[in-house]
């Protein structure tokens, strides 16, 4: 259960918030400023649906004056605008009527703290409450300060954290009044905090600054589980270590916020609309038909009962039935245990292997001896570098599962940490092929190829790596320098926010308030992580331009990325001869004259007749192919290449006595294409063919069969796939 939480906000009502102080408020007045605050702290609670975290809001410089000592003239124009309660959806639109400030009225602001203070004593009595009381205000009217040091001896007492934040107070055009309120209002916080109450005091500048980060909702962690951490049997060795602990959430996955059905109720006021929420049935229906159209239909189909169905489980095309009773003996009976196996050493295990929830194992609580014992194992462990291995059950009869404890020690806390490890079905293991070796369909081992990196593509890579290196960066994404000692970080682990749960989170508060308002873009601090800090790119440009010279990068085209899925798209595309602009395809570096001479070319490509197809030169035309590569009519071309060059050599075969160098001559030419290109399964296709052609058109010493047998011992068959790009 969470801690119980009072907040009461005291907000300047007085004419002079209706004026703009700030530079940064964009002709914003102040109590806009502050209304920005307010919506987005009480927003936050809203979404947390806690009924033990309370706000109230008091208005200072009102038309009217409600509260308990509104008898007493220095408590006049102060209003309880909101009682202290949990805020509700309802409250929540209603906050920008309430915070209009006033013509003419004057309050002040001590004795609005006065009136706060008031209000929590009234509210949480006695209670154990964590209680705070925040001041927004401009400073610009006049501030009584007389009888402060009884008002921090109160604030002492009651344990009241206060929080001071000032609108435009501290900048160039401020008033001296200003200056001087802001001058004791800061004075006033020095003192409290020397009272050792948490106080703080802010220009309203850097609590727009601080709006802009995420609001993490703070959880009290709850125990998972109460038993023995155990080493060895106690039911058989008498010499089994068996120590008492706790279990408590360390790292746990956030759930977004779930969203509901609802529809606009009948019969309701057009001015006034109603929802209800929808509720859902299931229904349950069998067909007595194979035939799927039936179903569909609806014919022999029938309605069943939840409870007449029965479990199964698929084994094959079959399902295999089980009854509960059946079921239960499937259950792995288990007991509430955490039992270490074994330990293993720091190496053993990667870190990728702990990347789940993570729990604190604690010694049970208010036991010194359990505290003891565990210390002494967790420095066991931590000074011979050892994990250790257990097997946990949470609760009886569930399923086991084995966690990873690891030592954590700091100055005043020491815990193991547990989180879980695989079981061997849930590992997938995959073999890749190396980044330094090419090996040849031959077996031959290739450390220089043309597909592995040289020394220069390694080192400027290097150098890449090294100059987009954060951890030299500050906070606000400067590039600072190693010997930095104010122990701050740029992306902390503290400082990365989910940006789905936090965007969800102020869409549903800025559309509570602007029903009608498209919503507003998400905020700098969610979307610093989705690109690198633009100093470290500036800082590693240089190297980035000699490592794109280096590896030699080229743009892919659009339908390069798939050539089958688009070619017939491409197909489509290719008819429309006004769409074409060769120049571009190019890069804008051929003449006109060029252009219209590789669209005759690619026209005279098209042709299938047969006397071209005998002189058709596979090399000229991927060259050419090569050349205007960069647009659809390329892919969809390819194909038809490949087709043209199979029915050149099938021309040359259906000669009476074909020439037996020619043909080798373009069989191996198409081969050396097809692993250029990365497409074996056109070549494969085809010297399939060509196989049952040859060796089935006449006897064995034929010269279609020698063509074959010149064929094989030259190793121009088939391109096994896995190898397809690594033929040297």
């Amino acid at each position: 259960m969470a801690e119980k939480e009072a907040t009461v906000i005291v907000v300047d009502l007085s004419p002079y918030m209706a004026e703009s102080h700030m530079a940064a408020a964009k002709g914003q007045s102040d109590i806009e400023m502050c209304i920005k605050y307010i919506c987005d702290k009480i927003g936050s609670k809203v979404l947390s649906e806690r009924k033990t975290d309370v706000v109230g809001i008091i208005g200072v410089g009102t038309d009217d004056t409600l509260n308990r000592m509104s008898e007493e003239d220095a408590y006049k124009h102060i209003s309880i605008l909101f009682q202290i309660r949990q805020f509700l959806y309802r409250d929540y639109q209603l906050l920008p009527k309430k915070l209009v400030p006033s013509l003419k009225s004057h309050g002040d602001l001590i004795s609005g703290l006065v009136v706060a203070m008031d209000a929590i004593a009234e509210y949480c009595k006695h209670l154990k409450y964590i209680k705070n009381i925040v001041i927004l205000s401009n400073c610009a009217g006049p501030i009584d300060f007389v009888g402060v040091d009884g008002i921090i001896d109160k604030l002492e007492e009651m344990k009241v954290n206060l929080s001071i934040f000032t609108v435009g107070a501290d900048e160039d055009k401020s008033t001296a009044m200003q200056r001087a309120n802001h001058g004791l209002l800061s004075d006033l916080i020095d003192r409290v905090a020397g009272r050792k109450l948490n106080a703080v005091f802010a220009p309203f500048a850097d609590v727009l600054r601080d709006l802009e980060i995420p609001h993490v909702r703070k959880v009290r962690s709850t125990n998972s589980y109460n038993g023995t951490l155990t080493i060895g049997d106690p039911n058989q060795f008498n010499d089994s270590l068996v120590i008492p602990v706790e279990r408590f959430a360390y790292v746990k996955k956030a759930s977004p916020i779930s969203s509901v059905a609802y529809t606009k109720s009948k019969g309701t006021s057009p001015t006034r609309p109603t929802t209800t929420r929808l509720g859902r049935k299931v229904k349950y229906e069998i067909t007595a038909s194979k035939e799927p159209e039936d179903s569909k239909k609806g014919k022999n189909v029938r309605e069943v009962e939840k409870g007449d169905l029965k479990k199964g489980y698929r084994y094959g095309a079959s399902v295999v039935p089980l009854s509960a009773e059946e079921e239960d003996n499937l259950r792995f009976l288990t007991i509430t245990s955490l039992d270490i196996i074994g330990f293993v050493p720091f190496d053993t295990i990667g870190p990728w292997q702990l990347l789940t929830e993570t729990n604190f194992i604690i010694a049970k609580r208010n036991e010194r001896e359990a505290t003891l014992c565990l210390s002494s194992l967790i420095h066991a462990m931590f000074e011979n570098q050892l994990y250790g291995v257990a097997r946990f059950v949470s609760k009886s009869d569930r399923q086991p599962v084995m966690i990873l404890l690891i030592p954590f020690i700091t100055e005043d806390f020491e815990a193991l940490v547990e989180t879980q490890l695989p079981f061997a079905e849930d590992v997938r293991s995959y073999k890749f092929p190396s980044l330094e070796i090419i090996r040849t369909i031959k077996g031959k081992i290739l450390k220089e190829h043309h597909y592995l990196p040289t020394q220069e593509m390694k080192n400027n890579m290097k150098d890449y790596i090294n100059a987009m290196d954060i951890s030299n960066l500050t906070p606000e994404g400067l590039v600072g320098h190693l010997d930095d000692t104010d122990g701050r970080e740029f992306a902390a682990v503290g400082e990365i926010f989910n940006p789905v749960l936090a965007n969800t989170r102020h869409a549903i508060m800025y559309r509570a308030l602007h029903p009608d308002d498209e919503l507003q873009p998400p905020s700098d601090s969610l979307l610093r992580d989705t690109y690198p800090p633009e100093a470290l790119v500036t800082q590693a440009s240089p190297i980035a331009d000699r490592l794109i010279e280096s590896v030699n990068v080229k743009k892919i085209a659009k339908y390069k990325t798939n050539k089958r899925r688009y070619a017939a798209e491409a197909e489509e595309e290719l008819k429309q001869e006004s769409i074409l602009n060769v120049d571009e395809l190019i890069g804008g570096k051929a003449s006109k004259n060029e252009a219209e001479e590789h669209k005759s070319k690619r026209r005279r490509v098209d042709k299938t007749g047969d006397e071209e197809n005998g002189d058709f030169d596979i090399e000229a035309e991927i060259e050419k192919w090569q050349r205007i590569e960069a647009g659809p009519e390329s892919d969809a071309s390819l194909p038809r290449i490949f087709e043209q060059a199979c029915a050149s050599i099938d021309m040359l075969l259906s000669d009476e006595n074909p020439d037996l160098e020619t043909v080798i001559k373009k069989v191996a030419t198409l081969r050396s294409a097809a692993i250029k290109l990365e497409e074996p399964g056109w070549y494969n296709n085809y010297v399939m063919k060509l196989q049952d052609a040859l060796i089935m058109g006449g006897p064995a010493n034929s010269v279609r069969g020698k063509i074959w047998e010149e064929i094989s011992l030259k190793e121009l068959g088939g391109i096994p796939v896995n190898n397809a790009d690594l033929e040297d």
